[in-house]
């Protein structure tokens, strides 16, 4: 009986009911004195008991009458050792499972302004994280910039709500803050989808690791934020989050190499419109095309991305025959594509030679004069202040199909090659934005002979630094 062991040792029995349930343990300086007495109190009940038979099956030892306490002293000193050890196990998990409640505003930005992003960065696989919050007024109303020096070294996968009231604004300031949201976050996959169904839910969960919900003011900020890192509550909120999530509502998924050119992207159409960010890889002179197949062939290894480059090829001559085609390019990367000469053709990086560069320039120049409809505008995008680097995604459009490249992509491991804008609401929005965008401070317009009067201008200062770029190899 408890109470006889109470007797014995000088607890009160309630001390002794905790240790047993495991509530509590003894304090590690008292329990050598603890264990020996009760050694000495089993091992007198066992042998008045003649039960010694009983206690060698049980324990499967052999041990005589006089070393009976000894034995028993040393199975409680070991248990004892094991059960603080458990002891702490539970209390580390329980602390680290221990939700956190955000109250003070400063604690709130500095949440998810720095711990959370630094959190995903620590995790060492690939996550799945659902968010119900608009990121077009996230977008908006932080900086652009804000985890743009974080590099995840692992897939990152992300659903995520838009207000489309907002998307859609005539401003186009939910527009352009996407856009340069994409760019800021490009090692990041996102899915993007109307938030109707999901714009009370106000959760942020990453599956397997934690969970916020949210209390919005009246200006959608975040006024209480509770975080939870229970894997079983996260996962729980993640399965009854999941399903606002309707593949109906997506408008534009971060998609790979093989799912991009299963779909296609059809070219019957009649105007096109590329802002292009890294190189020029369109109106390329016939010199070339072998040379990319053979890199598909050769150095990639792939014999489909090298029939795709050889489609290609036909498709686009025959294009740039007649259609109307506007070409929007960064003025920092024609400077570094007339230096290095590195353009992207499907999945095939290629280096343009010096030669092929000239030729390239004249080609342009010769099909321009063919097709009046083609149209070259040229972004300084120097005068873009602090956006010059939120530039980086490539877009191509025929006003029926859209979408984006992520040039960087195939120089990491991390974040898409591509997003596929599937809204057709959204697609003339862009659309209707970059035929805007013709008219804009920052934006120079270049026809068939305008082009060739810069190129007259400034050939010689043009081959002299396609000829220099030679020798920094």
């Amino acid at each position: 009986k408890l109470s006889t062991i109470s007797d014995v040792i000088g607890y009160d029995v309630s001390y002794i009911s905790k240790w047993c349930n495991k509530s509590m343990l003894p304090a590690a300086k008292m329990a050598p004195e603890i264990n020996r007495s009760m050694a000495s109190l089993f091992a007198q009940e066992i042998l008045s008991q003649e039960i010694l038979g009983d206690f060698e099956k049980t324990f499967s030892t052999e041990v005589c009458p006089d070393n009976l306490e000894n034995t028993i002293y040393t199975l409680l000193k070991e248990n004892y050792s094991s059960s603080c050890s458990e002891a702490s196990t539970e209390l580390k998990q329980q602390t680290t499972y221990k939700p956190r409640i955000l109250t003070l505003a400063n604690d709130i930005y500095n949440f998810f302004d720095h711990e959370l992003p630094q959190m995903l960065l620590d995790y060492d696989d690939a996550l799945d994280v659902l968010c119900t919050l608009d990121v077009c007024r996230f977008a908006m109303y932080r900086p652009s910039t804000a985890y743009s020096h974080l590099t995840a070294k692992h897939p990152v996968n992300v659903k995520i709500g838009i207000d489309t009231d907002l998307l859609y604004a005539d401003n186009n300031d939910g527009l352009k803050a996407l856009y340069y949201f994409i760019n800021a976050n490009r090692a990041i996959s996102f899915d993007f989808y109307d938030n109707t169904l999901m714009h009370t839910l106000n959760t942020i969960v990453v599956k397997d690791r934690v969970a916020i919900i949210c209390a919005l003011d009246q200006y959608n900020r975040v006024n209480v934020a509770s975080v939870i890192f229970d894997p079983e509550k996260v996962n729980q909120i993640y399965v009854r989050t999941l399903p606002a999530f309707r593949t109906a509502d997506l408008l534009a998924h971060a998609t790979e190499q093989l799912e991009f050119y299963q779909h296609g992207y059809r070219t019957d159409f009649y105007n096109f419109q590329f802002l292009l960010t890294h190189g020029f890889e369109y109106l390329l002179p016939q010199e070339c095309w072998d040379k990319i197949i053979n890199v598909a062939k050769e150095d990639y290894h792939d014999e489909f991305m090298a029939l795709i480059v050889a489609q290609l090829q036909i498709t686009w001559e025959e294009i740039f025959e007649k259609n109307t085609l506007d070409f929007y390019v960064l003025k920092s990367s024609l400077m570094k594509y007339i230096d290095d000469g590195e353009i992207i053709f499907a999945d095939v990086i290629y280096h343009m030679t010096p030669e092929e560069r000239k030729l390239h320039i004249e080609n342009v120049l010769a099909l321009s004069k063919k097709n009046r409809n083609i149209q070259f505008y040229v972004i300084d995008d120097e005068q873009l202040v602090n956006k010059q680097q939120m530039i980086q995604f490539s877009i191509f459009n025929n006003r029926k199909k859209l979408f984006l490249k992520n040039p960087g992509r195939y120089h990491t491991d991390v974040g898409p090659y591509f997003y596929s804008v599937l809204s057709d609401q959204l697609i003339q929005r862009i659309s209707s934005y970059l035929d805007d965008l013709k008219n804009a401070d920052f934006c120079s317009h270049y026809d068939a002979e305008s082009l060739q009067t810069f190129y007259d201008k400034y050939s010689s200062l043009v081959h002299r630094m396609i000829d220099l770029s030679a020798f920094k190899k």
